[in-house]
């Protein structure tokens, strides 16, 4: 584990998130849908499982993982525009609460990409997120893989969604991803965990 005086620490931190926050708000920029884009308003639920693994590894060889003592339940709400044939733009929030070998709450806030939704609901949309991860201490889990860990790493999302436009119910399988973003922050380290959980649009059910 690397040490550096508390200053040192900050000071390199608040600047790569600084970049860090900075790109995110030109991808947001880049990205935001028109004034009169349509809006959807999501609510959800999930549980999950840390894993041992790369994220790669992941994608590779599924009958590989090995699982550890961490799990995961949290909610959720986000925010989807329609950019027409394209997919949709998306903001989300997230609090997630740790059990097992680490107790932790987490906060993730990322912006994504979703494929349109097929009109059959037995296949999924796509889902990709970037943004940022904050815990209320260091992850044990990245401690216990990578020898340290620090409260605020860069996160990102790949999710698959089944249901359609219309559907009350959209279960999705997700993999949830914290990392140093290439040394960005100051802990070299990151860990993985599949989620699964399921979304409500929150237009429909409060009318």
């Amino acid at each position: 584990m690397r040490f550096r005086s508390p200053k040192r620490w900050a000071t390199g931190c608040s600047r790569r998130a600084d970049a860090f926050a900075a790109a995110l708000a030109l991808c947001a920029a880049v990205l935001a849908p028109p004034a009169d884009a349509e809006a959807r308003n999501y609510a959800s639920a999930f549980a999950g499982q840390m894993t041992d693994n790369e994220w790669g590894e992941l994608f590779d060889n599924w009958g590989a993982v090995r699982w550890r003592d961490a799990t995961q339940v949290g909610v959720g709400a986000s925010r989807e525009w329609r950019l027409g044939r394209f997919g949709f733009f998306g903001a989300e929030a997230q609090v997630l609460k740790h059990f097992g070998e680490q107790t932790h709450v987490e906060l993730t806030a990322p912006l994504f990409l979703r494929t349109p939704r097929p009109s059959s609901v037995f296949l999924p949309s796509f889902a990709y997120g970037l943004g940022l991860s904050y815990g209320t201490e260091p992850s044990k889990t990245e401690i216990a893989r990578t020898g340290e860990s620090t409260e605020l790493l860069a996160h990102w999302f790949f999710e698959l969604e089944f249901g359609n436009d219309e559907s009350l119910v959209k279960p999705y399988l997700r993999l949830h991803h914290r990392s140093h973003a290439w040394e960005t922050f100051d802990a070299r380290t990151g860990s993985n965990a599949v989620l699964i959980g399921m979304r409500l649009p929150l237009d429909r059910l409060l009318r």
